[in-house]
């Protein structure tokens, strides 16, 4: 636990010191603790300031993010409502460039807006499937000390590995068909 919690304290740490959005003709590039990332402009569909799914308490309160026109996402590191003061305006600065680069407009493709929609909501329905499996440690754990303390044999690689391994599943599967049966939302 204590190695666990040092390799990510160097991990922000080198973040932090490394990490940077480059900007120029050639697209976009991220550089991150580890692993850089490069976007050529005619590959980039659009850029976006969203809000921080962490919350209204995080320090950080707006995003950007890079799409593709495949509908994966690329964050911009430090192009956040924390760093610069102007955030929409900084975007806008660099998406008239980017128009100036690609050499075409941004335009919304209702094509690319459903590969967008359906990314985020696979990721959406993993991360929640993922809180409902470690949310079932909790009585798998009771369960297994419960059967010890009775002197049971209490299989634990089945109430702690399998059990929510079933609720990963069940939950992501669950989640999967609740969001295709929502209507589709029209972006502005």
């Amino acid at each position: 636990m204590i190695f666990a919690l040092l390799v990510l304290f160097i991990w922000l740490v080198v973040r932090l010191q490394v990490g940077r959005t480059l900007v120029g003709p050639a697209g976009v590039t991220t550089r991150g603790a580890v692993i850089s990332r490069h976007r050529a402009w005619p590959d980039l569909y659009d850029i976006r300031v969203e809000p921080n799914p962490a919350g209204p308490r995080s320090p950080t309160t707006h995003l950007t993010w890079a799409y593709c026109t495949d509908g994966r996402r690329l964050p911009l590191f430090f192009v956040d409502s924390r760093q610069c003061d102007d955030l929409p305006a900084e975007v806008e600065a660099i998406r008239t460039d980017g128009a100036a680069w690609r050499g075409t407009p941004w335009t919304r493709l209702p094509e690319v807006e459903e590969r967008i929609r359906s990314r985020a909501l696979r990721w959406a329905s993993w991360n929640r499937a993922f809180i409902c499996a470690l949310y079932s440690y909790v009585p798998a754990l009771v369960l297994v000390l419960w059967r010890v303390s009775q002197g049971e044999d209490s299989h634990p690689v089945l109430c702690l590995v399998w059990g929510p391994l079933a609720v990963l599943l069940a939950c992501r599967t669950l989640f999967v068909v609740r969001e295709s049966r929502r209507p589709s939302r029209t972006l502005p």
